[in-house]
């Protein structure tokens, strides 16, 4: 079938042809009917095809291949008339019932996407519902992080162990510099635990001085320094030294179990406070102290630096004892004794008796000696040491001689000829 052109000149072929086919069509197959359907088709194809460059059969075999598509819906076809009017070409098109259904069919889809609003449901389902998940998976994982952080694992580990009995006490004592007695002891708290206890205390007491545990394990070591010391039968006169962080003095809780220390049958007991919180809680320390000295306690000001030279305290924070941080004599010899002489005459001018700390060998007892303090406390004079063993150390340092006290010991020896 020849192609028919968008000119006035092929009007009445184009019309001829048309009759001829709708007159046949009662007695044809339906691929006529699906061929003079798709005449429009055949005009555009025909017009894009030149202005394409393309061959006018590439514009044919689409007409073919759409009536072989229509064989299934034969429909009755109208031809609608020609717009001849001046100036402009003629244009034929074959109207079909269908004609309208199938180009909404052929331009909807296109529309759709631009036209489609999105639901509500799509927002959820594409944007809030990853938000929850990926909030979900932040809290989830920020919660197993903590959980298995070193801290918390040591303080879980901590309470457990309290409740099992893995902790114990030790008692480092304190010794006169000058004579060779022991006036005093420093309760150390002990965990017996392989994964965190063998660390040692330098470990897990910053955690648990840090921590809502400070309470249970303070009460614990008073307790449990009353029971041995009264077994042992430890002089009257012997001061039990017990670590108290300030958070912990200020707190409800120490207030609370004021009223319980007294009925524990403690010897004369002072509590250490760094120097460090004593500036930061100076003014709730105040009131606290007062009330704790009217029930027998005393307090020390610890870990004494050379930072701490001209501390200034109010006027009714007073302190029994100052402790001289260790650290004071790991400097050179010249710097060591110029430190301690200052923060000896520190501690007296404040009415306080002094007490250096880390003393390990001759050269620091005697420069300790030297500096006017009272008392030193180390591995020179005793470690650390169970209930059972202090018996023994007390015993023997301060049994009655009729030398000058401590002589006839060892630890009388070494603080008479060092």
């Amino acid at each position: 079938m020849p192609l028919l052109t968008n000119t006035c000149d092929s009007l009445d072929d184009m019309r001829a042809d048309a009759i001829g086919t709708a007159a046949a069509s009662t007695r044809s197959a339906p691929n006529v009917m699906a061929l003079l359907r798709d005449l429009p088709w055949q005009t555009r194809d025909h017009a894009a095809a030149v202005r394409g460059g393309f061959l006018a059969s590439n514009a044919v075999a689409g007409i073919a291949s759409r009536a072989d598509r229509s064989e299934q819906s034969p429909e009755g076809l109208t031809m609608s008339p020609p717009d001849c009017s001046s100036g402009t070409g003629c244009e034929t098109r074959a109207i079909s019932p269908s004609s309208s259904t199938d180009t909404l069919d052929l331009v909807q889809p296109l529309a759709s996407p631009a036209t489609q609003h999105i639901s509500v449901s799509t927002i959820l389902d594409f944007t809030l519902w990853p938000l929850l998940v990926a909030v979900l998976v932040v809290v989830v994982g920020w919660a197993l992080k903590r959980w298995f952080r070193h801290d918390k694992s040591l303080l879980r580990a901590a309470r457990a162990g309290l409740r099992r009995g893995e902790f114990h006490v030790e008692y480092q004592p304190v010794v006169g510099v000058r004579r060779a007695r022991c006036v005093g002891v420093e309760a150390l708290l002990r965990w017996d635990n392989q994964k965190y206890g063998a660390l040692g205390p330098a470990h897990y007491m910053e955690f648990i001085d840090n921590s809502s545990l400070i309470g249970p394990m303070t009460r614990f070591v008073l307790s449990r320094a009353a029971q041995e010391l009264r077994e042992i039968g430890a002089p009257k006169s012997l001061y039990l030294g017990v670590t108290a962080p300030a958070s912990y003095l200020v707190s409800s809780a120490f207030i609370a179990d004021l009223g319980d220390i007294g009925s524990l049958g403690l010897p004369p007991l002072i509590l250490k406070i760094g120097a460090g919180s004593a500036r930061k809680f100076k003014k709730r320390l105040i009131p606290m102290m007062a009330q704790a000295r009217d029930k027998g306690i005393r307090f020390a000001l610890s870990a004494v630096r050379p930072t701490d030279v001209g501390l200034e305290l109010p006027a009714d924070m007073t302190f029994e004892m100052v402790k001289i941080d260790r650290d004071v004599l790991g400097m050179d010899p010249d710097e060591r004794s110029r430190q301690l002489n200052a923060l000896t005459s520190m501690g007296h001018e404040i009415g306080a008796v002094v007490v250096v700390e880390g003393i390990e060998n001759s050269a620091h007892h005697n420069v300790a000696r030297a500096s006017r303090a009272e008392f030193g406390q180390g591995f020179f004079y005793s470690r650390a040491l169970g209930a059972s063993r202090l018996k023994v150390f007390l015993e023997a340092a301060n049994a009655p001689s009729s030398k000058p006290a401590g002589a006839a010991t060892v630890l009388g020896w070494r603080v008479r000829n060092f």
